[in-house]
């Protein structure tokens, strides 16, 4: 038998190096995956709020189109802007409403909705936009509106305006 003196404990350290080496390893990528979930939970919460900043912007902009189909016959009355911004809707019934001789001057609080993070269920912003609606003399209305500052929105209260009573259909 040829045994050569000291090789068991050759393959002991070249096993034990392997090992070290693997763990090292191992260790190293758990690393890389912490630090890559936490930089992803750290920054989870601003994408969710940039989501629900964006649906409010989305919002505001579906409000501007059908607040000028409603002035489009020369003037916007107070059920249509119950039925626009109901109390129970994304404004919450929180609406100024200042009407000059041509226009109206709507400033409004929104909320938008993004993802949750976690345990909450969603993300939500608030948000004031300022809409002004102009009828214009050849027919429609020209509507702009604009983000203004959280402390323009700070007094609104619920306006109670009337009740949107529903149309008749002209099929009967």
């Amino acid at each position: 038998m040829d045994r050569t003196p000291g090789g068991g404990r050759a393959v002991t350290g070249a096993v034990s190096t392997c090992l070290f080496r693997s763990c090292i390893g191992v260790l190293g990528v758990c690393l890389v995956l912490v630090t890559a979930f936490w930089i992803w939970a750290a920054t989870a919460p601003d994408r969710n709020e940039d989501k629900a900043r964006a649906d409010m912007r989305a919002a505001a902009d579906a409000h501007k189109e059908r607040l000028a189909r409603a002035a489009a016959d020369g003037r916007l009355t107070d059920a249509e802007l119950a039925a626009e911004f109901p109390r129970g809707g994304p404004s919450r019934g929180l609406l100024a409403v200042e009407r000059k001789a041509d226009s109206v001057r709507l400033t409004v609080g929104l909320t938008g909705t993004g993802p949750g993070f976690l345990l909450a269920s969603a993300t939500y912003v608030d948000g004031c936009y300022v809409f002004d609606v102009t009828p214009e003399r050849g027919g429609g209305a020209r509507v702009t509106a604009r983000e203004s500052s959280a402390r323009t929105c700070v007094g609104l209260t619920r306006v109670a305006l009337p009740t949107p009573t529903a149309t008749p259909s002209a099929e009967r």
